[in-house]
């Protein structure tokens, strides 16, 4: 009988992939992986159950559970990975409670099981309690009548003046934010993204850097069929601007972003579309709320 041990962490790294076979330490605790290769591979269907396996007990955010497949326990291992990678694409919010994972692992030569067991931020009882007041907030401040220009505004700006940063950075999660008032760029990311997700908009949390080799996060938001960058943690002063802020991290291209932010940009969709020319188009239109939303893209907003 064959017996392995492995341990994973969740980092992020230059090139933005997992790494295997350590723990890592002294890394900034930014638990978010990369979004595009999992949906691009042919799976098997044993493949595919495995992965259901495995989202289902981290949105459950189950601590320990057992996984069985037929092959070898390396095989396994790659296909864990692919599982992970696979519930970054269907729910970045979940990847983003997970701090690590580690699994012990044993095979009969034609059976691995492994034993998983993972640590998270937040538990299936704080997410749930994010989602319904997400739920709650969104109610007051979508209303009867606003397009979807105008629903991605407000949801940006609840975030950035309910939210405030946490200068301890010992807050990561949007649970945290809430309950608390402040947490870190993660639990902003994750806020705006569950908020944008119960709106109905396609959205997903960004892993990068500022700074140089500052780990970071923040959204990306589809936009009437054109994606766009937003970072509401950029947009939100240090110390606490109260209801000012601003906007100089809404809706950009890529080429707008990265002249002080870095990802892997292939992880993502290509943001090519310039906001502003975007709303001066439904100005023009004479799209209702329009003018009022490009005057308060003009610089900074008080509500």
């Amino acid at each position: 009988m064959k017996f392995s041990i492995r341990t994973q962490a969740l980092k992020i790294s230059v090139a933005l992939t997992l790494l295997t076979g350590t723990i890592v330490t002294g890394v900034p605790p930014l638990s978010v992986i990369p979004t595009a290769h999992a949906a691009t591979v042919s799976l098997t269907q044993q493949q595919q159950q495995l992965q259901k396996q495995i989202y289902s007990a981290l949105t459950a955010r189950k601590a320990s559970f057992q996984i069985t497949y037929e092959g070898s326990t390396e095989q396994l291992e790659q296909n864990i990975e692919l599982a992970f990678d696979d519930a970054n694409v269907q729910d970045p919010y979940t990847i983003n409670t997970v701090i690590d994972y580690a699994w012990q692992a044993e095979s009969d030569g034609t059976t691995s099981t492994a034993i998983m067991d993972v640590t998270y931020r937040e538990s299936a009882e704080q997410s749930a309690y994010v989602h319904k007041q997400v739920a709650a907030a969104l109610k007051k401040i979508i209303k009867p009548g606003m397009n979807d220009h105008l629903k991605v505004k407000a949801i940006h700006d609840w975030v950035v003046t309910t939210l405030k940063y946490d200068e301890t950075e010992q807050k990561f999660t949007a649970y945290e934010g809430l309950t608390t008032g402040s947490t870190v760029c993660q639990g902003y990311a994750m806020l705006t993204y569950d908020m944008l997700k119960q709106a109905g908009f396609e959205t997903n949390i960004v892993a990068g850097y500022v700074n140089k080799e500052e780990a970071h996060a923040w959204n990306m938001v589809k936009l009437d069929g054109k994606w766009y960058h937003l970072d509401t943690t950029w947009d939100d002063p240090t110390p606490d601007g109260g209801k000012t802020f601003s906007t100089d991290y809404y809706l950009l291209t890529n080429t707008q972003l990265k002249q002080d932010h870095r990802w892997k940009m292939d992880d993502y969709p290509q943001a090519v579309t310039s906001y502003n020319k975007t709303v001066n188009a439904l100005v023009a239109k004479g799209v209702k709320g329009a003018k009022d939303l490009r005057s308060s893209l003009a610089g900074n907003s008080e509500k």
